[in-house]
């Protein structure tokens, strides 16, 4: 774990949600916006994560209040049905910049990066997704046609939290097969099938 980081907080999936959300309210009576990491190695579920994110929001933080950067890809409701997709994928320190405009109304910033510390300074909650080695190959073998040499590339890379954060937590969602995990699935752990 890096110095400027607190060590880690294991939440549990089925009370994650509610742990998270606790934090970032907190954090939000201080300040009008926080900026949330979610950084994991490839295949852990980060973008899944990411989607439900901003599809569900968390406990008293309206999906509307959120605001997802996946990839350099910022989703932005336009006239309440179609969704405009501003890009802007950097590897230079920027914090966001390009982003800027499209977030002001938003009170949580997630970003969607397996290393964030390239583009931001710092951060105020930084959740690392975790996936036993197994799943993860799995998941990218069966979700990229490059899956298997992604999972080679990845494996003894390290994925500690490069970034400084107020507050470091630590997940492992384990969802069936399915990239997108349901409702049920993200709040408790369902096992893999060992076949």
């Amino acid at each position: 774990m890096s110095s400027f980081a607190p060590e880690p907080v294991a939440l549990t999936p089925d009370a994650w949600h509610g742990r998270l959300a606790e934090t970032c309210t907190q954090m939000l009576q201080q300040k009008r916006q926080i900026i949330l990491c979610i950084t994991g190695k490839s295949g852990a579920g980060k973008s899944t994560l990411g989607k439900l994110l901003r599809k569900k929001g968390l406990p008293g933080i309206s999906p509307r209040k959120i605001g997802v950067i996946d990839d350099g890809v910022l989703a932005v409701p336009l006239l309440g049905i179609f969704t405009r997709r501003i890009k802007s994928r950097s590897q230079e320190r920027d914090n966001l910049a390009p982003f800027l405009h499209f977030l002001r109304r938003k009170k949580l910033v997630v970003y969607v990066n397996s290393k964030p510390e390239r583009r931001l300074e710092r951060c105020d909650v930084a959740l690392r997704l975790r996936l036993p080695e197994e799943i993860r190959a799995q998941r990218l073998r069966e979700r990229d046609h490059d899956g298997e040499a992604r999972f080679r590339k990845t494996l003894h890379s390290s994925d500690e939290v490069g970034i400084p954060a107020d507050h470091v937590f630590d997940l492992c969602l384990v969802a069936s097969h399915d990239r997108a995990p349901s409702e049920e699935s993200v709040g408790s752990v369902t096992k893999a099938s060992a076949t």
